[in-house]
């Protein structure tokens, strides 16, 4: 079967529901999505459109139904401008959609994804306080450590709107997305120009939360030479990546503790110090300033205030 090239992409950001919003989108019957590609940058990780298609075969576990929309998401697309122009270049009629978060929760939140995915030793001060470099080179610790720089959104959005016109660009916010996400499908809908009367299954995915067993969270995410050995000769031949993927995320949710009323555990609150926030805000002042010139909103009033918590 041909590869069926996307032409919609979740381009970001890190830590704002964007899993969630994958896998409302991919529910739909006029969507296609490639949910074993959620975060897997394809402009990144190959160089040509050939390239691509090759790697789309290979994902393809389903039947293509002539749907209108074919989805493909990975957080660090909007980070890095060379992946944009590579989506401009290969599909030039794209739209995009963004979730936007308060990026002092955003960095504090993704500091705690990576100490649950055992990427992350480092004490908050350590790994959060720190000067914000420029130009980053596509790398596993630049998608992952970069704190700051992943929330600084008027410098990343100023590049994509340099390759992307305005009304290709669909930019949600994560508080409206988490308080009516009934409002934010409706719109998405309306953004592709499909039907908005399909009702998904609206349960929040990929929270970063507290871990259940660490043991099994350790076999999940660390990487060895006898793991590699097992899946190539083993594993591929019964259990292809694409559903291996799923099956990997479904076991990272699983092992996600929830509370006795159903709600993710999260300590993130009370294990930051305030120090920390104070100076994520600050880092922060001057961009948020300028996206809301740039579009219109006033997220200072609330993303530049220091969060009440609880503990040190």
């Amino acid at each position: 079967m041909a590869a069926i090239f996307p032409n919609t992409f979740l381009i970001g950001v890190q830590k704002a529901g964007t899993t969630s919003v994958d896998h409302w989108l991919a529910q739909h019957p006029d969507i296609y999505g490639y949910s074993s590609l959620k975060d897997v940058h394809l402009f990144g990780l190959y160089a040509t459109k050939k390239e691509i298609e090759e790697r789309l075969e290979k994902e393809q576990v389903h039947y293509y139904e002539q749907q209108k929309i074919v989805l493909q998401s990975a957080v660090n697309y909007i980070f890095y401008p060379g992946m944009l122009r590579a989506i401009k270049r290969d599909a030039p009629g794209s739209k995009l959609i963004l979730v936007l978060r308060n990026p002092v929760e955003r960095a504090v939140s993704a500091y705690f994804y990576f100490k649950k995915m055992y990427r992350e030793k480092r004490s908050p001060e350590e790994a959060l306080i720190y000067k914000a470099g420029e130009n980053f080179s596509f790398s596993k610790d630049n998608n992952d450590f970069t704190y700051i720089e992943h929330g600084l959104y008027f410098r990343q959005l100023t590049a994509c709107l340099e390759i992307f016109d305005r009304e290709k660009l669909l930019i949600l916010d994560y508080e409206e997305l988490k308080r009516n996400p009934q409002a934010i499908v409706k719109r998405l809908y309306q953004f592709l120009e499909i039907d908005t009367l399909f009702q998904p299954d609206l349960k929040p995915k990929n929270i970063t939360g507290e871990i259940r067993n660490k043991w099994l969270q350790k076999q999940l995410v660390k990487n060895s030479h006898w793991k590699t050995w097992l899946i190539r000769h083993f594993m591929d031949p019964w259990l292809p990546s694409q559903k291996r993927n799923l099956l990997k995320r479904k076991m990272f949710e699983r092992n996600t503790l929830k509370s006795m009323d159903g709600k993710i555990v999260e300590k993130e609150r009370e294990t930051v110090p305030n120090t920390v926030k104070d100076f994520l805000v600050e880092q922060f002042r001057e961009d948020v300033k300028s996206l809301d010139r740039l579009l219109q909103t006033n997220y200072s009033s609330s993303w530049l205030q220091q969060p009440d918590i609880s503990k040190e």
